[in-house]
């Protein structure tokens, strides 16, 4: 052929991130299209010349697509394990997958006229004969294994197999009636033209295979006899046969060079034309291709996902005749009209699912300076040098007291809800409200795009995303109740809110809600009637039972953090939040010394209700019976049977070497990092924490023997390991720091493609094998006698023996969760968590299971954030590890199970001169509350600080910061019975806080009325009140108020609205909107 052959295009899969080869090529005989298949199972269409992208479906999930045909019904793919048609559009017609579908190849139809019958075959001992207008299968074809290539004739099908050898088999009955032995290995391509048979494939050659070099040619009308073959040095793969010159074959490597010739012209030998070959430019191999009915145009795919299009003229044909096309509905586009002061806003934006181009990063803007002063000519003129200075008198025309111009700094805007009230004046102002699936009115809520919306490209998180950075309350004319914090969180756990003194607490709160333990503990204990007025354990367990019935709402922290700020020894540690933190603030620091003395005040306040059951089957009660003094000792508290890591501390003086042993539970293990001259990188995580739990080391201490100051020889020996293992990473140098950056994971390395093609999702699991992170995701301990072992453990590798022993002396430890310290650019530091959460409270399983809690910012995150420290912005605090064995080693049986409800029968009070005839009578223990009762309740406050506010340019107030309320008296009334209306609880809260406000003139609080010395009124502190309310709320009383959604947010309980009947929603005139 003496046609010059010139690419015309070529395309790539939009999706370059996620580009995986072309595996199958058809130019549609019907319509001006090209359909593509890649190794994904995606199929995708491109109309006319300019291969503008038409339709794309997935059509296999996850499978190759190994051939396409199309008849004028439809497009037939297959892969591996499914037959699937569709019309062009994308419509399903019919799928087949099922257990005789198990490793399909190729397909063809009966006859070259009639496509009501389709055969497919593969690497399965049967060929499928499938009726493709019943879309199902009618009959098999036996003793039809490995057939890899299929081409229908006008009275038989050719079929290549493995073994290279070609059979001809008759339409009507399928039997064999040739058989052809092409190559003496396998065949990878074949293609027939009239009584023209022309094969492709490998020969057998010392064990390995080779790309046979030449085409071997048939002629198929009688007995099979064969032609001179087609010389092809670069190794022909793929061959098609022209459409209308029934001699001529087109032959194409995987290198990218192809060939038009003509088989006839061979058998003249020196006379015949000499052959002229054609390159592909591809930075790949080619994979696929095909040649349209015209023979005007040629499509390749290669490993790439780009296809590239060639043709021998610049005016050509798909086809010689084709179909019109269906092409999508033409919209409308919106009538705009722009004036010189129309703004911009009117235009509106389109959807989009990814960042814009316009979207500049901070570091992309730069300040330019303002233009110098004109200086007058009068003073250039008058001027007089002195070496290079100039000097000229004062003209006296210019102004005094003039300053430099100064570019206001302003931060970047923040992404924030519109208020509920502006949200629902939208709707009503709306003439064409848009319902969700619910249903209900669906509206974005937003000021600008939303918080991750747009896909991350970042895996590792390199630069910090938009839902790291610190989350704020707005506060409109209706207080906090307006702010939408939905827009922050659409998972089913609850966040915490902030504008709380000492709400970097939060983070460390959510992290010890996941640890099942614990919070068993905690719960347990609210349960009984525990006599502390100041009990954190108590408010752990309040704020517990709030997060688990949250289901997605935001909760406080209040109560507990008020707790906290009462003891002594968190202002003496430094643990209280300034009122105005800086850019010097080290929440780190702050954290990690919280949770240090968190746990500790946890132990001690359950320890000294002497009420500790053994709960762990891991530790080791009996290997210190030797010293009287460890025999003699208490068994742990709960708490330190979590979190305590059993610790035999050996030390010896170096005077009178007398010894003395003693067992302790620390709750939290510092890492010590190696000096500088030391070579840090190195280093291992697991090889710095053995170094930080296992140590000896010499210090001078006091030595009861001597009765002096001796130095010491101290060694700790590792007894028993803990579920729950906790880990401050002390990391507050920049040294520090940088090993975690320095050893972190690198750029994603995917593995190897499975004949099922690589996975594709978009749901956060791991699709790819990252390589491995400095934080190991998964380590196992193990106690050698007085020594520990530690090693990562990978998953998908086998795990040693020595990590397979017993529970007591072994254990593997997973990463549940971690605590960072968000470093922004001009923002202060906060803290957030990363949470892994346990598998039986999951949203979704296929998806992943970590969660970040930023505050009441609540979302899913990828595995690959959470390993990766490279990003400077971020700083890890804190990791905690589970024991992956952790439900079988704890017993929680022993715990307190059933409510001591004897609160609800006394009337307690710390007055001095109770009330001799109370209003109210408490309940009888006939009178016990069940579910449905009815109960009215209301509730007075008082304010601790008076609400901040901001006078605007315009002259309008402008709320900053509400008021902060306390509870000062709670009244529940009976709703139901003969005592209907006689209250049962009448109770005044005691407070230690300074009141600036007791809101006489609403609440009628005096302040005579909380004070124990003065009061005429029951008494109690808030612990009391808050317990008797939450009794109630379990019970499942049904609570009737006015305002009660504002009162409970106040007391900080969390109520169900089935359990609430709220005037305000009952007498509500829905003519006058907010």
């Amino acid at each position: 052929m003496e046609s010059t052959w010139s690419q015309v295009q070529s395309i790539c899969d939009p999706a370059i991130d996620n580009a995986t080869p072309v595996t199958a090529l058809c130019w549609d005989p019907y319509f001006e299209l090209l359909w593509v298949g890649n190794d994904n199972g995606r199929v995708t269409s491109y109309y006319g010349k300019g291969l503008q992208r038409y339709t794309s479906f997935k059509a296999h999930k996850n499978e190759q697509i190994r051939q396409i045909r199309l008849t004028d019904r439809g497009i037939i793919s297959i892969s591996p394990k499914s037959i699937q048609m569709r019309d062009r559009r994308g419509l399903v017609r019919f799928n087949i997958s099922n257990e005789q579908t198990t490793d399909l190849h190729c397909m063809t139809t009966k006859t070259l006229t009639n496509n009501s019958e389709l055969l497919v075959a593969g690497q399965q001992e049967e060929m499928l004969v499938i009726n493709m207008a019943r879309g199902s299968i009618t009959s098999t074809v036996p003793d039809t294994s490995n057939i890899v290539v299929m081409r229908n004739m006008a009275r038989s099908i050719c079929c290549g197999s493995l073994s290279g050898e070609v059979t001809m088999r008759d339409t009507r009955t399928m039997r064999v009636e040739q058989r052809i032995q092409a190559h003496t290995a396998t065949l990878s391509d074949l293609d027939v033209s009239g009584n023209i048979l022309v094969t492709c494939g490998f020969s057998q050659r010392q064990n390995s295979l080779v790309i046979d070099p030449l085409v071997k040619v048939y002629d198929v009308r009688m007995a099979a006899r064969s032609l001179a073959p087609i010389p092809f040095p670069s190794g022909p793969m793929f061959l098609r046969m022209h459409p209308t010159l029934s001699t001529t074959c087109l032959v194409a490597s995987q290198s990218g060079q192809f060939q038009m010739c003509d088989v006839s012209s061979l058998a003249m030998g020196s006379y015949a034309p000499p052959a002229q070959f054609f390159q592909i430019q591809s930075s790949s191999y080619i994979t696929a291709m095909d040649m349209s009915s015209s023979a005007q145009t040629l499509a390749f795919g290669d490993g790439a996902s780009f296809v590239y299009q060639f043709a021998d003229t610049d005016n050509f044909d798909i086809n010689p005749y084709s179909m019109p096309l269906t092409t999508p509905d033409a919209v409308p586009q919106p009538n705009v009209a722009m004036a010189d002061d129309s703004p911009l806003s009117s235009v509106g934006m389109p959807y989009y699912t990814e960042p814009l181009l316009s979207t500049w990063t901070t570091h992309s803007v730069f300040e330019a300076g303002c233009p110098p002063p004109q200086i007058d000519d009068e003073m250039i003129r008058s001027m007089k040098k002195i070496d290079f200075v100039g000097y000229a008198p004062n003209p006296g025309n210019m102004r005094r007291n003039q300053a430099p111009k100064k570019k206001r700094t302003t931060k970047e805007k923040r992404d924030v809800p519109k208020f509920r009230s502006e949200q629902e004046r939208e709707l009503l102002s709306s003439s064409n409200v848009i319902l969700d699936e619910q249903g209900e009115p669906h509206h974005t809520g937003r000021r600008s795009s939303s918080v991750g919306d747009l896909h991350i490209n970042d895996p590792l998180a390199l630069t910090m995303p938009k839902h790291y950075q610190r989350v704020e309350i707005q506060y409109s004319k209706f207080g906090v109740e307006d702010f939408d914090f939905g827009y922050y969180n659409r998972t089913r756990y609850g966040g915490l809110e902030t504008h709380i003194r000492n709400s970097y607490c939060n983070s460390l709160l959510q992290m010890l809600f996941f640890v099942k333990p614990l919070r068993n503990v905690a719960i347990s204990h609210i349960k009984t009637s525990c006599p502390r007025e100041h009990c954190l354990l108590c408010e752990l367990g309040f704020l517990f039972r709030m997060l688990e019935d949250s289901k997605g709402q935001n909760c406080q922290a209040t109560n507990f953090l008020r707790v906290f700020s009462t003891f002594p020894q968190a202002e003496v540690l430094g643990l209280l939040e300034p009122e105005t933190p800086d850019h010097k603030t080290s929440y780190s620091m702050m954290i990690q010394t919280f949770m240090r003395f968190l746990l500790e005040q946890l132990h001690q306040e359950i320890d000294q209700m002497r009420d500790n059951p053994l709960i762990s089957s891991a530790l080791c009660l009996d290997n210190t019976s030797n010293d009287p003094a460890s025999s003699s000792l208490p068994p742990p508290s709960v708490i330190q049977q979590i979190f305590g890591l059993q610790t035999l501390n050996h030390s010896k003086c170096s005077g009178c070497n007398h010894e003395l042993s003693r067992i302790t539970y620390p709750f939290v293990i510092d890492m010590l990092y190696p000096k500088k001259d030391q070579k840090m990188r190195k280093r291992s995580f697991t090889s710095i924490l053995k170094g930080s739990m296992y140590r000896e080391n010499q210090t001078k201490a006091w030595c009861i023997n001597c009765r002096q100051y001796q130095p010491m020889a101290i060694k700790k020996v590792i007894q028993a390991l803990p579920p729950s293992l906790l880990i401050n990473s002390g990391a507050f140098k920049a040294e520090d720091t940088a090993m975690w950056r320095q050893n972190g994971p690198n750029m994603p390395k995917k593995q190897p493609s499975s004949d099922a093609g690589s996975q594709e999702s978009d749901s956060g699991t791991d699709t790819n094998a990252y390589q491995s992170s400095w934080v190991p995701e998964r380590f196992g301990v193990y106690i050698n006698g007085t020594e520990i072992i530690l090693k990562a453990l990978p998953r998908g590798k086998e795990i040693p023996p020595e990590f397979n022993q017993s529970p007591k002396m072994c254990a593997i430890y997973e990463l549940s969760s971690t605590i960072l310290q968000v470093n922004a650019d001009e923002d202060e530091s906060h803290l957030v968590a990363q949470v892994k959460v346990p598998d039986v409270e999951q949203e979704v399983d296929d998806k992943s299971p970590w969660y970040l809690f930023n505050d009441f910012l609540v979302r899913r995150i990828r595995k690959e954030e959470v390993l990766s420290f490279k990003g400077t912005w971020k700083t890890p605090c804190v990791l905690q590890y589970r024991r992956v064995d952790s439900d079988e080693i704890l017993d929680f049986s022993s715990l307190p199970s059933e409510v001591d409800y004897s609160l609800l029968f006394e009337d307690r009070s710390i007055a001095k001169n109770p009330p001799e005839n109370p209003l109210h009578r408490v309940l009888s223990p006939t009178e016990m509350p069940r579910k449905g009762t009815l109960v009215a309740i209301d509730a007075e406050f008082v304010a601790l600080n008076q609400e901040e506010t901001e006078i605007r340019s315009d002259g309008t107030k402008s709320l900053i910061r509400p008021s902060t309320l306390m509870l000062a008296r709670v009244s529940v009334i009976r709703g139901e019975g003969p005592d209907e209306g006689v209250p049962f609880i009448d109770d005044y809260i005691s407070s230690t806080e300074k009141v600036v406000d007791y809101l006489t003139e609403f609440s009628g609080i005096h302040a005579e009325d909380l004070d124990p010395n003065t009061t005429r009124h029951t008494l109690v502190p808030l612990k009391i009140a808050y317990k008797k309310l939450r009794m109630l709320l379990d019970l499942g009383c049904i609570f009737i108020g006015h305002g009660l959604s504002k009162d409970f947010r106040t007391i900080n309980i969390l109520v169900p609205p089935e359990q609430i009947i709220d005037t305000v929603d009952i007498y509500h005139i829905r003519n006058r909107h907010r």
